[in-house]
């Protein structure tokens, strides 16, 4: 089991913190490209 603070630096992902910059150095797509109702769309929220 992790610890407080193991858990908390993996699970945190603010801006500013350890996984939050580790996250926006990286594309991380929330949806595929079929999902998305046409080319060049406007943004959807997920």
């Amino acid at each position: 089991m992790l610890s407080q603070e193991d858990n908390e630096l993996l699970t945190q992902t603010g801006p500013g913190t350890p996984m939050g910059e580790l996250f926006r150095q990286y594309w991380i797509p929330a949806l595929l490209a079929e999902e998305l109702p046409e080319n060049d769309c406007p943004p959807v929220r997920v």
